[in-house]
């Protein structure tokens, strides 16, 4: 009995400071590379893409319907604008991935239009059917609506290729100073 209740009013032993192992140094060598691998994680990762593909897009767009002074009127309200000047205003939202790069869903418009007009849809839809005709129109519609698209790294990096050589090849063509 003695030896019972002494088993259940003894503390258990515990340390003080809990064991810790020396951490491995890393030669010079293993540290740049692991902070080179990281800067390029950092400079492709999905998200950068996705915005240098915006960017070299709205270019596109924007210089495809420009002419030859570097012109392109609103496909909403039909203001004149320099390319620079003006975005690239997407019918259906860029939210949906299978049309955001899509050209038959991207038209040159101006701030006033695309930003403070909350896009000026009405308008817009009326210019493009103008522009594309109705029938595609309503498949650029269904696409987004439908559709889900999610692209990788390698189509994104594609695409940014691709456009980046049209932009160079219209404003040569034009005469366009980028």
């Amino acid at each position: 009995m003695n030896r019972k209740n002494s088993l259940k009013t003894s503390t258990p032993l515990k340390r003080k400071a809990p064991l810790r192992s020396k951490p491995k140094e890393k030669s010079k060598f293993e540290v740049s590379e692991i902070k080179t691998k990281k800067k390029l994680q950092n400079k492709f990762s999905k998200k950068k893409l996705i915005e240098k593909l915006d960017e070299v897009f709205s270019k596109y767009i924007r210089l495809k319907y420009a002419d030859s002074r570097g012109f392109c009127r609103c496909i909403s309200c039909g203001k004149p604008h320099y390319w620079k000047e003006i975005q690239c205003g997407h019918y259906m939202s860029r939210r949906y991935f299978s049309t955001r790069w899509s050209e038959d869903n991207c038209r040159p418009q101006d701030v006033a239009c695309n930003i403070f007009n909350q896009g000026n849809i009405q308008m817009y839809r009326i210019g493009l059917i103008k522009e594309i005709g109705e029938q595609r129109v309503n498949l650029v519609e269904a696409r987004a609506m439908q559709e889900t698209s999610k692209y990788g790294e390698f189509e994104l990096n594609a695409m940014i290729q691709h456009y980046t050589k049209e932009v160079l090849r219209i404003a040569k063509e034009k005469g366009i100073e980028l």
